[in-house]
């Protein structure tokens, strides 16, 4: 069974030097203190999106990194109106990387 993201799961870029947590805007619903996330989270500034270098451009991967659309989403649930985001959901960086998660974000 696939778990739902939440804010501060780890994100992986396979062409950037470190992962980063995902960083959202404040929004229901709410589980564990934390916002879920959903497929409008793919915004470099906004979601905080710091893969540090890309090895593709040698260059900081905010400066460069510009996500397609999120792959393999739950769209049978509505998160702030927009599809939610599982584990095992992906995105490509206009660059080349394909970014995932490390983990979920969930806290037990």
């Amino acid at each position: 069974m696939a778990d739902y993201i939440q804010a501060g799961a780890l994100l992986h870029c396979d062409k950037g030097s470190t992962p980063c947590p995902l960083s959202v805007p404040p929004r229901w619903p709410v589980l564990g203190g934390r916002p879920w996330c959903n497929t409008n989270d793919r915004d470099p500034i906004i979601n905080q999106l710091n893969f540090g270098v890309c090895a593709l451009t040698q260059k900081a991967c905010p400066a460069t990194c510009q996500p397609t659309q999120w792959q393999d989403v739950q769209t049978s649930v509505d998160v702030a109106g927009r599809p939610a985001l599982l584990d095992h959901s992906f995105i490509m960086c206009a660059v080349g990387g394909r970014i995932t998660f490390l983990n979920s974000g969930q806290v037990s």
